[in-house]
């Protein structure tokens, strides 16, 4: 990193988080119009009740000036960081500024995730499993949707939607270089050499910040 490096914020701790229930029973196979059986509805409840005692909600983001947005790759004035992707790119075009961020719901769904597993509760870690991702998520768009919409609204700017490593022709392997330009260490994320993140229940992603119209 160049000595003008980019904002860091502090992390960010999300304790009012919710469980989108709608989408967690889409997932374990229950959309709209589908109902439990009493015993996979006691199940449910139950570890919904449960999930809520292991979450650790937090994230964390970096905020990176653009100087420019070429065809496959991002620039940027304040940053050695080059985010190399064409459809980024593309998502960014007309941006200021690019928030890298990373979210975690912790790790404590995760161990008991094995625990579940090691037991044989085969239905209720799927269902466990299910809670962790859907909320992750929601976490995601308590980042995006609201804190960090906030700050840009506040600035006389708007954001866009999100776009994620791993995803389109935003390769994986750039989770590491998002992990150091955010210090996702102070949230406790880390990241494998096959480019996980662990906690496997987190989320990163990049939004772009324009002048709003």
């Amino acid at each position: 990193m160049k000595s003008h490096a980019p904002f860091v914020s502090e992390p960010i701790l999300f304790p009012d988080v919710q469980i989108p229930l709608k989408d967690v029973q889409r997932r374990i196979g229950y959309p709209p119009g589908v109902e439990m059986h009493g015993g996979i509805q006691t199940i449910f409840d139950n570890e919904v009740a449960f999930a809520y005692t292991l979450f650790e909600p937090m994230g964390i983001y970096s905020r990176l000036k653009i100087k420019s947005c070429q065809e496959r790759a991002v620039i940027f004035r304040n940053s050695d960081f080059v985010l190399e992707s064409r459809q980024v790119s593309r998502l960014l075009d007309g941006c200021t500024e690019a928030v890298l961020f990373m979210v975690t719901i912790g790790g404590r769904l995760e161990l008991e995730l094995i625990s579940l597993l090691d037991e044989k509760e085969t239905t209720r870690a799927f269902i466990l499993d299910a809670i962790g991702s859907e909320t992750a998520d929601t976490v995601a768009d308590q980042m995006h949707w609201h804190y960090l919409k906030e700050i840009a609204q506040a600035e006389g700017m708007e954001v866009t939607p999100r776009f994620s490593p791993g995803y389109g022709d935003w390769l994986i392997t750039m989770q590491s270089e998002i992990h150091k330009a955010c210090n996702g260490s102070a949230i406790g994320i880390s990241v494998t050499e096959s480019s996980l993140m662990i906690p496997r229940k987190s989320v990163s992603a990049v939004v772009g910040m324009k002048k709003g119209a």
